[in-house]
């Protein structure tokens, strides 16, 4: 039995392995290893760049450029003689410009998975598998069940993965956070997109 692949669905099967959804992989920044240091007024600081790439999101990470926004993990020892608040007490500088910290919500919705962008893939409802035998041809409507299914399959697994990297962002959240005197806190900031520079804490003037 002869069996006839048609070109649709050679073209289908290479735009799904192209464009399928991602799933998110955790940054987990008290596991990484930070080779940046700087050390300022009691407030022992270490960052590192490029944490989605490492991580394989692959997706989130092209995304940085393409919007702006960057994503730092960061780590924070308190060495002063108190408590002290990211925002209030402390704050980020690239250089000597200053840094704001972007909410979390928004840095999500920035760089988030477009998940409606998976509808096109219902247009492989209408895609056929034909079999031969030489004499006569039985059609197979395959897309009945390959158009929903890889939809819903990518629809479900971009927006899973929005709603990952969203909780990890909220987990390591600093903004307005409180650190206590010899305490070392773990985070993520996401900043509008400074390239490469060195990144700093300097206590807040008041």
């Amino acid at each position: 039995m002869k069996q006839l692949l048609p070109r649709t669905l050679s073209l289908s099967f290479i735009l799904f392995l192209s464009g399928c959804a991602a799933s998110y992989r955790p940054i987990e920044p008290p596991s990484l290893n930070y080779t940046a240091n700087d050390s300022q007024t009691g407030i022992e600081f270490a960052y590192r760049y490029d944490v989605l790439q490492e991580k394989g999101n692959k997706k989130y990470a092209k995304k940085e450029d393409v919007k702006d926004v960057k994503l730092v993990a960061v780590k924070l020892t308190n060495n002063t003689a108190g408590a002290i608040n990211v925002g209030r007490d402390i704050s980020f500088y690239a250089g000597q410009r200053r840094l704001t910290l972007l909410d979390p919500m928004v840095v999500k919705n920035t760089l988030r998975q477009i998940v409606p962008a998976y509808l096109p893939y219902l247009l492989l409802t209408f895609v056929n598998f034909y079999v031969s035998n030489g004499t006569s041809t039985q059609v197979y409507p395959i897309g009945l069940v390959l158009g929903p299914g890889i939809t819903i399959g990518n629809m479900v697994m971009a927006g899973t993965a929005n709603k990952n990297m969203l909780i990890e962002l909220n987990q390591y959240n600093l903004i307005n956070k409180d650190i206590q005197k010899g305490e070392t806190v773990y985070g993520i900031i996401g900043i509008n997109n400074m390239g490469y520079d060195p990144l700093t804490v300097k206590m807040t003037e008041k």
